[in-house]
Formats: C-alpha cells, sequence, structure tokens
C-alpha cells in the first residue's frame, strides 16, 4: 500500500485542494471534542491520542508505555473505545472469553499484551 501521490505533491495538487475543506472540518470537529472539559481521575492517567484515525503508531506506544511503566513497579492499565466492538461497555476484556468481533481487534491487542506482561 502506498499514500496517494498528491501528499507529496503539495497544498497545489487538485485532490489536496479538493480535501482541504473537509480537513479543514475535521479539524475543528476534533479540537472542539478535545475543548470539552474532562472528569477528574482518581490515578495518574496518560492520554496517548492525535487528530489521525490510525495508523500513527498511537498502540505500539502505548503497549511499549505500559512496558516501561511496569518496569517502574507501577500497574498500568488501558482504557479503549473499542472500535468495531458489538458488545455494550464498558467491558473488562478477556482474551480468553473476547473475540474482536467483542470488543474491537485494538482492545483484544492491547488485553493480550497485558495479560503477557
Amino acid at each position: 500500500m502506498r499514500p496517494p501521490r498528491f501528499w507529496q505533491d503539495g497544498l497545489d495538487h487538485p485532490a489536496a485542494r479538493l480535501l482541504a475543506p473537509l480537513g479543514r472540518a475535521y479539524g475543528r470537529h476534533t479540537a472542539a471534542r478535545m475543548d470539552r472539559p474532562g472528569a477528574r481521575a482518581e490515578c495518574p492517567v496518560l492520554c496517548l491520542g492525535n487528530f489521525t484515525l490510525g495508523g500513527a503508531g498511537k498502540t505500539p506506544s502505548a503497549i511499549a508505555l505500559a512496558a516501561l511503566l511496569r518496569d517502574l513497579g507501577r500497574t498500568p492499565a488501558f482504557l479503549s473505545r473499542g472500535y468495531g466492538g458489538r458488545l455494550p461497555g464498558p467491558v473488562l476484556v478477556d482474551p480468553a472469553r473476547h473475540g474482536w468481533r467483542d470488543v474491537g481487534d485494538e482492545p483484544l491487542l492491547l488485553a493480550r499484551r497485558h495479560a503477557e506482561a
């Protein structure tokens, strides 16, 4: 798989000009969501995320960060939205009981890695 050619051609490419309004709308929507006040957690929280939908390396980074925290004597846990899962949440993912159709592929991967540690 390769990225679209217009990614290297810059903003003058017709596809880039055509997609720019969509990109701006997505950015505004995401910024508005991120601007909402959050809830205060009762434990330390590290949020790993960005504006991209996928493929930016968030999951491998979360796995590596959890390994570092375990090495420091901490007990990390993952909280994921579980895109693609059919079970209503919240669900404590158990790799022995749940499949990717139940909870989504990313939460299942994170639970498997957490169980291995």
